[in-house]
């Protein structure tokens, strides 16, 4: 991880300087309405004078000093107690009255021991550090549980739940202790005597990365990430590990890196994370994970959204946009830093909490701003890469003649990062619905290396034949209800904007353009269940309208075609025989028209089939073909002007 945010660190070097924070000056926990952060004010005699309740945004600019995992001070947590049952309420009060003491005692000297002699008298630091040596643990608490319980915020704690506090002094000098300044202040004093009181090494003593060797051999501090990281390491340096004895050579030994490239790392880290920059330079990419990106030449004012553009937007961050649309904007943006930003680096990687001691970076890749934009281009046109389709659903609002229509539905391109959680998706038929569940078999990188990398033709096939094996009875489901003109009324039919084109990327990926394996034998032979199942469903409709409609011999064969399609295709020219000898016989009536485009349609893909070699068993890639000929539209210019299609949401749509 260390080389990934040394590289962040390179991308900044000519950005505005921004304030530094020490390694022990920590966020406190994030606060909301349901999890307020609570001020404390303390008179000089440490007793509690009242509580204020601070708002999310003024938390949010505080930090405590946290020398190690036990204590801390300004801010610390208390559990709330009252209410919980007689047995856990001992057990939890000794353990909170003991991290109270902690906190006023051992974080307390801890900061004077560090700062001794170096702020005023008259400092509020000063005043806060005299007035928390007076605190007792066990009258603290007393009191704050009092109040706590009888405050009019309109929001009561929970017991059991710990609660956020900071502490603050009624005698302040210039600014209270919850102010940034104040903070600031702490920190640069903490800073100030590190620095001085480090071992300097031999003047030409170096880490792995130019700097300066000073501290290689102390541990790693850790690093607040927000969102699902939490506080991490950058590195371990654990002795034990097995791996790191493998030359021979342990801790810093095996690579060293001293405090200034420690700080360098840090800042990196925690300006790329900073929460204004969410979609912009890091996101949400799946459990425990999050995703940076980042072009090498960071521009000094707004930030492209490039991490939006792989996939990781928030739907309460960020309004749900067009793939194609963001990729434009973003691309267009990075080529408008001038010319060398064209061909400058775009660097993206993903860090994962893989339990709660490590943190490791699962996916890197550096490419460039044109790489990204023509990598964009082909993941647009994969999606697009299936024919037009014939399937609707019913529109919203009313037409000219206050009655719903059908409209049809247009393909939607998915965000990379994204796509792994339709590949994940498990379909499977129970009681005449489909239900999914979800395996953990892809992950958003999945997405991210189909967009990026050339990934070979088996792992391209793999996916594929993961993504048919998981969907089969979707895509099943789907055409046997698009036979019976029955998609809107199927709710459990979900993913209809986003599933045929998945299929279009995988064929794309494949060397399967539409323009050419429309002409493909496979894929006539999904058209040629759907003409059978066209001319069934008109017979039903005419000879017996009152008679519910059947399992039409078109899509009932489509799971024998999937395994064996000339036996499927054997069987449908015995079962349709009837319809087709009907048709002959229909003539001049309502329909009848329709019923003749069919069986002509019907004898065009007939003849064509003939000329072609069938599969034996279709691959993957060839079923995708069969589900998209049997959902593809035909030629509108060619149909009569009588139609099945219904324009009421209580009949059957096309």
């Amino acid at each position: 991880m260390i080389n990934e945010l040394m590289k962040v660190a390179d991308a900044m070097r000519d950005l505005p300087k921004t304030f530094v924070w020490h390694p022990n000056m920590q966020p406190l926990p994030k606060a909301s309405a349901l999890s307020p952060c609570i001020r404390v004010w303390l008179t000089s005699d440490g007793l509690i004078e009242r509580l204020e309740r601070l708002t999310p945004e003024h938390a949010g600019q505080l930090r405590k000093f946290a020398p190690n995992k036990f204590s801390s001070l300004p801010g610390f947590n208390i559990t709330h107690v009252s209410g919980m049952p007689d047995d856990k309420r001992k057990k939890e009060l000794k353990k909170t009255l003991e991290g109270l003491e902690r906190n006023f005692y051992v974080a307390r000297e801890e900061i004077e021991r560090r700062i001794e002699g170096r702020p005023v008298k008259s400092e509020t630091l000063t005043t806060l550090l005299a007035i928390v040596g007076k605190l007792d643990a066990e009258a603290f608490w007393k009191a704050f549980d009092t109040q706590i319980l009888n405050n009019d915020w309109g929001w009561k704690p929970v017991p059991g739940k710990k609660i956020s506090v900071f502490l603050d002094i009624k005698e302040y000098a210039e600014y209270p202790v919850a102010h940034v300044k104040t903070l600031e202040r702490l920190s640069m004093l903490l800073s100030t005597v590190d620095k001085k009181c480090l071992q300097p090494g031999p003047a030409d003593a170096k880490d792995a990365y130019d700097g300066d060797a000073d501290g290689v051999n102390d541990l790693f501090s850790d690093i607040a990430v927000p969102r699902l990281l939490g506080r991490i390491k950058i590195r371990s340096l654990n002795k034990d590990i097995p791996a790191q004895n493998r030359y021979h050579l342990a801790g810093s030994a095996t690579f060293p890196v001293g405090n200034a490239s420690r700080e360098r790392a840090r800042v990196a880290l925690e300006r790329l994370s900073a929460l204004e920059n969410e979609g912009s330079t890091f996101g949400i990419a799946g459990d425990n994970e999050l995703l940076f990106a980042y072009p090498a030449e960071l521009p000094p004012d707004s930030l492209p959204q490039l991490a939006a553009l792989l996939g990781v937007q928030r739907k309460d961050v960020l309004v749900e946009q067009k793939f194609k649309v963001l990729a434009e904007r973003v691309i267009a943006q990075l080529k408008g830093q001038g010319e060398a930003a064209k061909d400058g680096a775009i660097e993206i990687f993903s860090l994962r909490k893989m339990d709660k001691a490590r943190t490791k970076v699962v996916y890197y890749r550096n490419t460039t701003v044109v790489s990204l934009e023509t990598a964009s281009h082909a993941w647009d046109a994969g999606f697009k890469n299936i024919p037009p389709l014939d399937i609707r659903t019913w529109g919203e609002g009313k037409n000219d003649k206050g009655r719903s229509f059908p409209v049809p539905v247009k393909p939607q391109t998915v965000f990379p990062v994204k796509l792994h959680k339709i590949l994940n998706v498990v379909w499977r038929l129970s009681r005449n619905e489909v239900k999914q569940s979800e395996v953990k078999l892809f992950e958003p990188s999945t997405g991210l290396r189909l967009l990026l990398d050339t990934p070979e033709a088996m792992q391209t096939a793999y996916i594929a034949e993961r993504f048919l094996a998981h969907s089969q009875t979707y895509f099943i489901a789907l055409c046997r209800a698009k036979g019976r003109n029955e998609i809107a009324d199927r709710r459990d039919l979900s993913n209809l904007k986003t599933y045929p084109g998945v299929l279009g990327l995988l064929l794309y990926k494949l060397g399967k353009t539409k323009e050419s394996y429309m002409n493909e034998s496979v894929f006539q032979l999904g058209r040629f269940l759907r003409i059978a199942d066209e001319i069934h469903r008109l017979y039903c409709e005419v000879v017996r309208p009152d008679d519910k409609l059947p399992e039409l011999c078109g899509s009932s064969l489509l799971s024998p075609m999937l395994e064996s399609p000339l036996r499927a295709f054997n069987q449908l020219a015995i079962r349709v025989t009837p319809y087709l000898k009907w048709v002959k016989r229909f003539h001049g009536e309502e329909k009848s028209g329709l019923a003749h485009y069919w069986v002509h349609q019907w004898a065009t893909i007939a003849d064509a089939l003939h000329q072609t070699n069938w599969p034996v068993r279709p691959s993957p890639e060839e079923r995708a073909q069969i589900f998209l000929g049997y959902l593809s539209s035909f030629p509108k210019s060619e149909k009569p002007e009588t139609s099945t299609e219904t324009t009421e949401p209580e009949g059957t749509q096309q």
